[in-house]
């Protein structure tokens, strides 16, 4: 009880497991035009938080984002992982849980699928998939991708 009322009034500066709750992306803003694989194209999105074992040790690595409506994020060139990886999409219409409020094509080795909702897709290690499209976004879409290993990110592009 006393202790909950010391961090009420500022005078504890760390909980046991505060470092465990991440509020951010973890990485700078890229600039205009900078490309952070190179000559590899990525998706331009609205980054709201990443983790990673950089941040905590033995965690694997994830990124959240927002696409909004009207936006053109661009694409996801063709690329591979040496683990496995999952890959989310999630609409926001309240009225049918299920709509994407966008078109999402994504390729699996030869293979073009093309999505209207919301969706998961698990990538198996070593398998080719991209280029990723997001196209007429008429209402937020919220993103993720999920790699998972506890070591570096890894693809053929990075």
């Amino acid at each position: 009880m006393y202790q909950r009322l010391a961090e009420r009034m500022g005078l504890v500066s760390k909980l046991k497991y505060e470092n465990y709750f991440i509020k951010d992306t973890g990485f700078k803003p890229m600039k205009a035009g900078e490309r952070p694989f190179g000559k590899f194209e990525v998706p331009k999105l609205h980054h709201i938080l990443g983790i990673n074992r950089g941040r905590i040790e033995g965690a694997i690595t994830m990124n959240c984002s927002w696409m909004l409506a009207g936006e053109d994020p661009g694409k996801m060139d063709c690329h591979t992982h040496p683990y496995p990886e999952i890959i989310g999409f999630v609409g926001t219409n309240p009225d049918d849980l299920h709509d994407l409020g966008a078109e999402a094509e994504i390729w699996m080795d030869d293979e073009k699928y093309v999505l209207t909702s919301s969706f998961l897709v698990y990538v198996p290690s070593g398998l080719r998939h991209c280029p990723l499209i997001v196209r007429n976004i008429k209402r937020p879409v919220f993103h993720f991708d999920l790699q998972i290993t506890t070591g570096d990110y890894k693809s053929d592009f990075s």
